[in-house]
């Protein structure tokens, strides 16, 4: 496996989520992913826009060409879903981590979005108690109280969410032996005593 580019290794190890993994495996994988999307966005595009009459444009023919191609590219993106969270799940690894964090940003948006509509839902039920009928002062407050509940529980918490993940992914392993196992850089062993001196 060592003769394997780096880029490369999350798709040998595929649904490998045991061990650990370096930074560098882990952002290559990301900058093919992201290569991987570039390709795939400009064949669709091409796929969907070759011989369109744009003077007289058809939408049935430009759904149809879409629906044709989105199938290969959603079996293409769920074929290198399991090696993403395995990379990712190694990498968290690396930093003596449980791969339980990946999910870390999911919960958080979940949770965001449950005490959204706690929160906005009472207004919704009010608004439908008084028939929809607002003045235009009490629909700016409306919008800008939905937007502000939006904000605090979705949008805040998953960018924390994501930059705390972030963190994570750019923390340079433990350099000795942790509990998922050996450094994959190869630095040394833990110290003994006796190497102190």
């Amino acid at each position: 496996m060592s003769n394997v580019p780096l880029i490369f290794q999350p798709l040998v190890k595929y649904v490998d989520f045991q061990g650990r993994a370096r930074r560098s495996e882990f952002w290559l994988w990301v900058l093919f992913r992201i290569a991987v999307g570039m390709v795939m966005g400009t064949v669709m595009t091409s796929v969907m826009f070759t011989g369109m009459n744009f003077q007289n444009p058809d939408p049935s023919q430009f759904m149809g060409r879409y629906f044709s191609v989105m199938p290969l590219m959603q079996i293409v993106n769920l074929g290198l879903l399991l090696p993403s969270i395995a990379v990712a799940v190694r990498r968290l690894h690396d930093i003596n981590r449980t791969g339980w964090w990946y999910i870390m940003p999911i919960v958080v948006a979940f949770v965001g979005m449950i005490l959204f509509f706690i929160f906005f839902g009472t207004q919704i039920f009010n608004l439908i108690g008084n028939n929809g009928n607002m003045t235009d002062q009490q629909s700016m407050q409306f919008v800008f109280s939905m937007f502000g509940s939006m904000f605090l529980c979705l949008f805040l918490p998953i960018l924390i969410a994501e930059i705390v993940m972030f963190v994570f992914y750019v923390t340079d392993g433990t350099p000795t032996t942790n509990r998922f196992g050996p450094d994959p850089k190869g630095r040394g062993v833990q110290a003994t005593p006796e190497s102190v001196f």
